[in-house]
């Protein structure tokens, strides 16, 4: 029976049209140019080749060229999204109708999600934020951040569900037995690691109806 919801919180509580991640992106592209001096067809090759290689490019820059974290996530975060981001009456009444435990599970950091969650108006249902702090800078989709949330949750895969936009970033998820909802307009699921596919979150409440 599931007792835990893992809500993934960037182009998934709201829509990736807001724009948001790709203004998290270009300032990754330029604290590499600015701050770490490379220039922008390096930075764009490290970026791609870190992203692949370990999840995301803050860890390879961590690895390779002794990045100041908390330098790094303050600075990329920083994109206004007081400016892009209101309360969000339907998701409010979308989450308050959800009896069971939730939580964010995020590759940003805890400040990012505390404002994002704050500007929408739902800061309240979500006492957990597990960012990549948490995670000790290990990001989705590596295994272990999944591995370390259950631990710290008490709980087995099967009593879990998790809301994804990256089908990539469900899998771990589906491998350690959770129930996994991909999120988005015209995303396509992978056969065998995405239960639900869904056009919004809103949609959500129709899939737990299904499942109780």
């Amino acid at each position: 029976m599931l007792q835990y919801i893992l809500f993934d919180l960037d182009n998934t509580l709201y829509p990736k049209s807001m724009g948001i991640f790709e203004l998290v992106i270009e300032r990754i592209r330029n604290y590499m140019e600015v701050r770490m001096g490379f220039d922008k067809e390096l930075a764009r090759s490290l970026r791609q080749e870190y992203l692949r290689r370990y999840g995301s490019t803050m860890r390879g820059l961590m690895i390779h060229h002794h990045l100041n974290a908390g330098d790094f996530l303050e600075y990329v975060h920083d994109v206004g999204v007081e400016k892009r981001l209101s309360p969000d009456p339907d998701l409010e009444g979308l989450l308050k109708s959800i009896t069971m435990a939730k939580g964010i599970f995020t590759s940003g950091h805890k400040p990012h999600a505390q404002k994002v969650l704050r500007c929408l108006g739902v800061e309240g249902y979500f006492p957990e934020i597990f960012d990549i702090i948490f995670t000790r800078f290990i990001p989705k989709p590596n295994p272990e951040p999944y591995r370390q949330i259950l631990e710290h949750l008490s709980l087995e895969g099967r009593d879990c569900m998790m809301i994804e936009d990256l089908p990539a970033n469900l899998k771990p998820a589906k491998d350690l037995g959770m129930t996994t909802v991909l999120v988005g307009p015209g995303m396509e699921g992978i056969d065998g690691v995405v239960d639900h596919t869904i056009e919004s979150i809103l949609e959500l409440g129709n899939i737990l109806q299904n499942l109780t």
